[in-house]
């Protein structure tokens, strides 16, 4: 990963970040919550000595001293001193559990000892830290050698009492609460940075990158609320979305200019990655550009396009193939002069049938009547239907679903067509959250009216009533047993 996809993780998880800033926040709180509160009081005591009259003497008294200064600090926590304290305070411990509450510190190239106390009670402090200074002397001069006329060579004097604290020195509540935060954003980066290296989602050109070198033809952005069929090139063919299509279009074109595809086959890895909503609106841009262009919904298993274009689907690809009815009787004439060919009834074996002879030999006879064909066929991982199609065309388009395809399963599809020898033509990157292209291409436009609803659907000859879509299926039916056997 390279700095900015770093800076891309973090802003698009940014509120999972947030999130565990917030709870290492509230456990900062709870945590300081359980601490006691403690004062700090802190007596300071003065070393001398009393060896020599001369300057040198005195040099040497002054070294001696500071010298013995780090022993009697160690000696202000010893039993020997908190001993007597406890004794005459009355106080309810040890000499080792005060000891944990005490600390003496003598500053550098100094004779003096700074004896701190804390406590749950500011006043105890204060008090106990005086005492231990008292005996600390005391101490010291039992245990310094005695001077000329017995007197003690060492000798403490106070030199700062200790004051009664008005502010708990502990816990420091800004500190604990800043700490939980920092640590809480920290705890939301990894975790961040984890689930992306984790995650194999589809979301830009380098996903792609690493799992094949076939050429990103397109991206299309989110399908519109107020569209729910999602065919933007029919309800708004002045917006960002139908420009996409346009483009991948014109993308199309460029792929081979000496033997440019004319029979395309949308699949995808999976269901609900968008390969109708693709399938149609491809054809639709498509019929932009060429007078004659045919929409085939060869999806036998969940076939759509009949209900998102609202025409009738009892006949369709499945009656022309055993022969129940003809082309003509179940191509429908749509939008935009597009043609279109419905599933039709659904078979017991729809991959026999997508790759027997009679579906290569009709697309054959599409193809000198069409300009171009779209074959909308199943998703490849769930069923291999798609492969027969695969040899009946000059290519295949595979979609992935933004934020959704995982890379594992585009390879898969991939490697899928690549088995058969099929030809990949590109990958369109479907339902991309990124408005940039919004902003520029469609803040442009003025608000659209809505299309006139075009004339209703007609279909070459259409038979009417009940009982010739019936015998159709029946006649489907008949001609699938006779070719099994």
């Amino acid at each position: 990963m390279e700095p900015i996809d770093y800076l891309r993780t973090v802003t698009r998880r940014w509120l999972v970040i947030l999130v565990l800033g917030v709870v290492g926040v509230a456990a900062a709180w709870a945590y300081a919550a359980t601490l006691p509160v403690m004062y700090q009081s802190r007596s300071s005591v003065f070393v001398t000595s009393q060896r020599g009259e001369t300057t040198n003497e005195l040099v040497q008294g002054s070294t001696f001293t500071q010298n013995l200064v780090e022993s009697y600090a160690q000696l202000a926590t010893m039993p020997a001193v908190l001993d007597p304290v406890i004794e005459d305070l009355g106080l309810d411990t040890t000499a080792r559990a005060l000891a944990s509450r005490v600390t003496a510190e003598t500053p550098l190239n100094t004779v003096i000892i700074e004896i701190t106390v804390a406590d749950r009670s500011a006043t105890d402090a204060a008090v106990i830290a005086d005492a231990i200074t008292d005996s600390l002397a005391t101490t010291v001069q039992n245990l310094a050698p005695k001077g000329p006329n017995d007197a003690p060579s060492i000798t403490m004097e106070t030199v700062s009492t200790a004051q009664v604290a008005k502010n708990p020195s502990s816990p420091n509540v800004p500190f604990i609460l800043v700490t939980g935060l920092l640590a809480g954003l920290a705890l939301g980066v990894v975790y961040a940075l984890g689930r992306e290296l984790l995650d194999t989602r589809v979301r830009e050109d380098k996903d792609l990158a690493r799992v094949t070198d076939t050429p990103l033809i397109g991206k299309v952005g989110l399908k519109r609320r107020t569209d729910p069929a999602g065919l933007v090139m029919r309800a708004m063919p002045r917006s960002s979305l139908a420009e996409d299509y346009r483009r991948i279009c014109a993308n199309l074109e460029f792929i081979d200019v000496d033997n440019r595809p004319r029979i395309v086959v949308v699949t995808s890895p999976l269901p609900q990655d968008g390969k109708s909503t693709t399938a149609a609106n491809l054809a639709l841009a498509m019929a932009e550009r060429y007078p004659r262009v045919l929409l085939i919904d060869a999806d036998l298993r969940r076939p759509s396009l009949a209900d998102m274009c609202g025409i009738e689907g009892e006949l369709g690809l499945t009656t022309v193939l055993v022969g129940a009815c003809t082309r003509s009787e179940a191509i429908t004439v749509w939008a935009n002069a597009l043609h279109v060919l419905p599933a039709g009834a659904l078979p017991p074996n729809p991959g026999q049938l997508l790759g027997s002879t009679a579906m290569h030999d009709l697309v054959k006879q599409l193809s000198a009547e069409y300009d171009f064909i779209v074959i909308d066929s199943p998703p490849l991982l769930p069923a291999s239907d798609a492969l027969g199609l695969a040899h009946v065309s000059d290519g295949a388009i595979v979609v992935a679903r933004f934020n959704s395809t995982r890379r594992q399963k585009l390879a898969s599809t991939l490697e899928s067509l690549e088995a058969v020898n099929a030809r990949v033509l590109g990958i369109v990157l479907n339902q991309v959250r990124d408005r940039r292209s919004e902003a520029y291409y469609g803040a442009q436009l003025p608000p659209e009216e809505a299309p006139a609803e075009p004339a209703a659907a007609t279909r070459r000859k259409a038979p009417a009533g009940r009982s010739r879509a019936e015998s159709a299926l029946v006649r489907l039916r008949d001609g699938l047993r006779s070719r099994s056997t």
